[in-house]
């Protein structure tokens, strides 16, 4: 994906009530964002592509304005440079003096359409001494986003000039300076500015050439925790959708089951080899979240007698497992017979395992079916893996794995 070219303008709010450790923790964080964009968003800071400027401001007519095309100015590097060099002004606050002369300073020389402006302050500015409206940068084509912040008499931000700064739009409240540097604090400012970056479309098709019964099979357990099983259930769905509109000879050719699972005796089926994507995205946003113990073997089991009964005969059984091979109690042995009763059955199994906590020698049967040995190939084919729970809605993992169960 990309983003920009963007213009990215920062107004640094520089009175006394921020406090000079605050100001100097300011001025890291428009450092860490830049090299934010740089790095995760791939911004290119060139002449004619992305820009960056940096208005620093206290009380009348106190405005300090750095940025990308002043004389002493030739590259990232020296504008970062610059933003180190800002010194603390230390006195009254005319938040609205300094936004008007954002606009009528940089503005003019930042032309392009795509334009963000974030406002570092705490918020309160001196209203009765600056009758300069907050709202200086609602009349031209600038996103704003206002960071209002607790300063050092731990006052907090006034809300409402927060959203006259913002245009009625989204304010960003934090309590204190130092979480401005938190890592996913600066992954959102980052994903913010680029909100509406360029991404071209890599979906891959797939296409299945006979009928199919797909089958996710959904842990459920404690260690998954109530977040991460929410994150699971978004991932469901995505895999749900590209099962059921692939391409495929006739509409009834491709159906899905849900069942999710924990314990010995908690296995429920959510959605039993349904054709209707509505039905199964309802079905899947109902779930509740079941916390108890891992039985993987009994939800296998489950699914065993659930393709028994209800598989059309001539589909493809396949089965993805969620899991990452701890179960209470359970053997590598007694995997190996609950997987090769499934592959008895016709059942060819996908495992997906999150994290780096999995029992690897537990994977490796319930992937092949064999405590023996380990077919290093079919099992790239058949196992998926993903450091954490989000990296499951990142990028385009749902359509590798769904690709990947597709296929012959």
């Amino acid at each position: 994906c990309k983003c920009g070219p963007v213009d990215v303008l920062f107004v640094l709010d520089s009175s006394e009530s921020i406090g000079l450790q605050n100001f100097q923790i300011a001025k890291d964080f428009i450092i860490k964002v830049i090299d934010r964009l740089s790095s995760d968003e791939h911004v290119r800071f060139d002449p004619g592509e992305s820009r960056v400027g940096v208005v620093q401001y206290s009380h009348d007519k106190t405005q300090e304005l750095v940025a990308m095309g002043d004389a002493n100015i030739n590259n990232i590097g020296e504008l970062k440079e610059a933003v180190k060099n800002l010194h603390w002004i230390a006195g009254g606050t005319y938040t609205g003096e300094a936004l008007e002369f954002t606009k009528d300073q940089l503005l003019r020389r930042f032309s392009s359409e795509n334009r963000v402006a974030i406002v570092i302050t705490d918020g309160r500015s001196d209203t009765l001494r600056d009758p300069v409206p907050l709202n200086a940068l609602c009349e031209v084509n600038t996103q704003v986003y206002p960071l209002g912040i607790g300063d050092i008499f731990y006052s907090p931000p006034n809300p409402e000039q927060l959203s006259s700064i913002s245009c009625n739009g989204l304010s960003i409240l934090r309590e204190n300076y130092a979480e401005l540097l938190d890592d996913s604090f600066l992954h959102n400012i980052t994903s913010y500015i680029c909100k509406d970056k360029k991404c071209p479309d890599y979906t891959c098709p797939i296409v299945f050439d006979g009928p199919a019964d797909i089958t996710l099979l959904v842990d459920s357990s404690t260690s998954v925790g109530s977040r991460n099983f929410n994150t699971t259930k978004k991932f469901v769905k995505r895999l749900a959708e590209r099962f059921l509109a692939a391409a495929k000879p006739a509409e009834d050719t491709v159906r899905v089951s849900v069942v999710q699972y924990s314990g010995k005796t908690q296995q429920k089926l959510e959605a039993q080899f349904e054709q209707n994507y509505t039905v199964i995205a309802e079905a899947i946003d109902s779930m509740q979240f079941m916390n108890d113990a891992t039985d993987v073997n009994a939800a296998l089991s489950y699914v065993t007698n659930l393709y028994r009964q209800s598989s059309r005969s001539g589909a493809k059984k396949r089965v993805l497992i969620f899991s990452d091979g701890n179960s209470q109690g359970i053997t590598g042995s007694a995997i190996e017979r609950a997987v090769q009763a499934a592959q008895q059955a016709g059942i060819e199994i996908y495992v997906l395992v999150v994290g780096t906590q999995a029992n690897e020698p537990n994977i490796r049967v319930l992937v092949t079916g064999k405590t023996t040995e380990y077919d290093v190939a079919y099992g790239e084919r058949h196992l998926f893996r993903v450091p954490d729970y989000n990296s499951l809605l990142r990028g385009v993992f749902y359509q590798t794995v769904s690709r990947r169960i597709a296929v012959n």
